[in-house]
């Protein structure tokens, strides 16, 4: 039966490059996010060129092609600089960080199994646990 998490990834148009590489180099990838996902919305809230995948019970093991290239693309995004095309008084190129164009939400089974990467600042997607009766 295995481990299963639930899976939330917010990607914005401006790492979307890098993440349409990612998309090309793993057919498995491609078929998760596209195909075998449970919601996908483009646009994600009024963000042209931005999509949010969920995945529900989804079994998320580094040892699965599919997951390991969606990590090796959020590395990529926590460790790049983007240029914003802007200049700072001094002629130097303003950057900003990948990181912060995405968001990556899994929750495991056991309560303390949470996990964040991302800077993402769309309130809308977080973690909240409740009791509803």
């Amino acid at each position: 039966m295995g481990y299963r998490s639930e899976v939330v990834l917010y990607v914005g148009p401006e790492v979307m490059p890098q993440f349409m590489v990612t998309m090309a180099k793993c057919e498995a990838t491609r078929a998760m996010c596209f195909a075998d996902h449970e919601r996908m919305v483009k646009d994600y809230n009024g963000e042209k060129g931005s999509f949010l995948f969920k995945w529900g019970w989804l079994k998320w093991y580094d040892s699965y092609p599919e997951v390991q290239a969606i990590m090796d693309f959020m590395d990529w995004c926590d460790g790049e600089d983007l240029p914003t095309g802007k200049k700072d008084a001094e002629g130097k190129e303003i950057t900003t960080y990948a990181a912060d164009f995405y968001k990556f939400i899994r929750i495991g089974e056991e309560m303390d199994d949470n996990e964040q990467r991302g800077d993402a600042m769309w309130g809308d997607i977080c973690i909240e646990r409740n009791i509803a009766f």
